[in-house]
């Protein structure tokens, strides 16, 4: 029998409008889009599935250093196919006052099967309980350019560490109450941790967006190696 196969976009998740000028990281709706070529893994048998992914967006759309989170087993085969998707996709790049920006993008893939119907369902923030609350799961998460990163250069480069950092954007972009988090890993000094808030603090926000309207959420990112 012939299996159904169901990519579904949201029609705000092309390029989000936010602040007047500037406008958010999206999945793109042309030929190159992610939704073109992912695929649903060969699994017998209902299933569902939220994976939660990251990475950085090139100026030319590329999707670079990316990576999903695996939260239980069998997510695996899930991820397998959202990564090679990625390798043949464009996403469209934010901008601020009409310059393209490089910027961190999180997002989640949700995987539904049910009898012969497989839907895939793509939505731009990673899911944090706070924003989805206040503005349901198809809002578009505030987004940070990537600029000198100087972190990098001061934190650990060959000892593992995770630290989660934890900010306010409002509904122009800017960034407060700063946090940090210890994650897995290493115990970084306080050198690092300064750093690391240094680059939240100079950095460009893109805020969140709830149906074409800029709102104030918080901001969770992970900084490690």
């Amino acid at each position: 029998m012939k299996m159904l196969l169901k990519v579904i976009l949201f029609t705000l998740i092309t390029t989000g409008k936010t602040h007047a000028n500037k406008t958010s990281t999206g999945f793109g709706d042309n030929d190159t889009s992610i939704k073109n070529f992912i695929s649903f893994p060969d699994i017998r048998g209902d299933s569902t599935a939220t994976i939660s992914c990251s990475g950085i967006i090139k100026k030319n759309g590329k999707l670079n250093n990316s990576g999903c989170y695996i939260k239980k087993p069998g997510d695996e085969v899930y991820v397998i196919e959202i990564n090679k998707a990625v390798k043949k996709s464009r996403f469209a790049p934010a901008t601020h006052n009409g310059k393209i920006l490089i910027t961190y993008f999180q997002y989640l893939v949700h995987f539904i099967q049910q009898g012969e119907s497989k839907e895939i369902y793509f939505y731009p923030n990673p899911g944090y309980k706070e924003n989805i609350e206040a503005y349901g799961i198809e809002h578009f998460a505030a987004q940070r350019s990537i600029g000198k990163e100087n972190w990098q250069k001061i934190c650990p480069r060959h000892q593992r560490f995770t630290v989660w950092v934890k900010a306010h954007v409002n509904e122009i972009g800017q960034q407060s109450n700063i946090s940090l988090t210890k994650g897995s890993g290493l115990q970084i000094s306080e050198k690092c941790r300064k750093a690391i808030k240094e680059t939240i603090n100079s950095s460009v926000f893109i805020p969140a967006n709830y149906k074409g309207v800029t709102v104030p959420s918080t901001y969770i990112e992970p900084f490690g190696n």
